[in-house]
């Protein structure tokens, strides 16, 4: 038993720099007394594409979906294809008539 917390103890040594540096940055960390694992966490975010079956071409094109990884990640907003227009260039809105400040001009 001795032998090994002895080799618990070193491989707690030997790993300690790189075990706090993947904490502060938040990843997962699988411990065993002679490696370690680590995983960020945002790869659990990552997902097969459905719409073309993770190749990353719809017939001749890239994937319109994924725009041709293969994959999507689900904490980004999907791609716009090109041409689309987002809608928010040179619109201006006007605030409700309940919104404006008291003594506005109307």
């Amino acid at each position: 038993m001795r032998i090994i917390t002895l080799l618990w103890s070193v491989s707690e040594a030997v790993f300690a720099e790189v075990d706090a540096f993947a904490w502060v940055q938040n990843w997962e960390i699988k411990r065993t007394w002679h490696s370690r694992t680590y995983r960020d966490k945002q790869f659990n975010a990552l997902i097969t594409c459905r719409a073309c079956e993770a190749t990353g071409k719809a017939g001749d094109r890239p994937c319109r979906t994924c725009g041709g990884f293969g994959r999507v990640n689900l904490l980004e907003p999907p791609p716009r294809p090109e041409g689309e227009d987002s809608g928010a260039e040179g619109v201006t809105t006007q605030p409700a008539r309940d919104e404006r400040p008291p003594g506005a001009l109307t």
